[in-house]
């Protein structure tokens, strides 16, 4: 998932899981669109073959959908793809953290500053969001559901404040931490929000037994990129892809 600081109708269509093989990929709606999928490829790997992708996409097709984003992928995940039709939409910077003890210390006073985030404040949580970001990498409620359902298990936090000025969604999986959400209301910013929430995630996802955190973000989103950073993050030498096809019923 996208993050950053830059600060219809409900589709019946569920996720589901398409096997092909021993190879997996997960379907579902891309914010909610009944004409539009997001493609997941499960589990991690180098790369699907190009056999399963069109297995894929014959699904999508089936399912009434005539187009398709990718979820973010890196060079080597993506080429299978583009040898399938898919075209390249964005390049975002990937960024690691390697977690230590020393992030499991939390600053005096910082944890009144964050509370547990609940149903009740996705409102205001996807207002701050829509201002956070532009159209296309906005969050809707099932986007927001999803980003908490993408890992066994995640950590949702917003600020104590009225309203709501700021959260993150992090997920866990194994020793693997993902923040896959981090926004701060473009009014709050400069307040110290932006690095409480990621230390908050750091902070968690080490006491629960990751060793490694993930994220990434545009590449023009240079204040993300310098939080990050300022909380122990390191650019990548690779970038994520997210791709994009059209898909007619014979999607080969």
């Amino acid at each position: 998932m996208l993050s950053g600081i830059e600060v219809k109708h409900t589709v019946a269509f569920t996720r589901r899981m398409v096997h092909h093989g021993r190879d997996r990929v997960q379907i579902g709606s891309w914010k909610s669109r009944d004409d539009t999928a997001n493609l997941v490829p499960f589990p991690e790997r180098h790369a699907l073959p190009i056999e399963a992708i069109d297995y894929a996409l014959t699904t999508i097709a089936e399912q009434g959908f005539t187009a398709t984003y990718t979820a973010a992928m890196t060079p080597t995940q993506a080429e299978p793809f583009f040898q399938a039709g898919f075209e390249l939409v964005e390049e975002l910077h990937l960024l690691r953290c390697a977690l230590s003890e020393t992030v499991a210390r939390p600053e005096r006073g910082e944890k009144s500053r964050l509370r547990r985030g609940r149903r009740l404040d996705y409102p205001e949580v996807l207002t701050l969001d829509a201002l956070a970001f532009d159209d296309f990498w906005q969050f809707d409620r099932a986007s927001l559901a999803d980003s908490m359902r993408a890992t066994p298990r995640h950590r949702f936090q917003v600020t104590r404040t009225e309203p709501v000025t700021g959260y993150h969604v992090t997920g866990l999986a194994g020793s693997n931490a993902y923040v896959q959400r981090v926004a701060v209301h473009p009014e709050a910013q400069g307040q110290g929000w932006g690095r409480a929430l990621v230390e908050d995630s750091l902070r968690w996802a080490w006491k629960n037994g990751a060793r490694t955190a993930h994220v990434n973000t545009q590449l023009t989103n240079e204040r993300a990129v310098a939080l990050y950073e300022r909380t122990g993050f390191v650019l990548a030498d690779e970038r994520l892809q997210v791709l994009y096809r059209t898909v007619d019923a014979d999607p080969a």
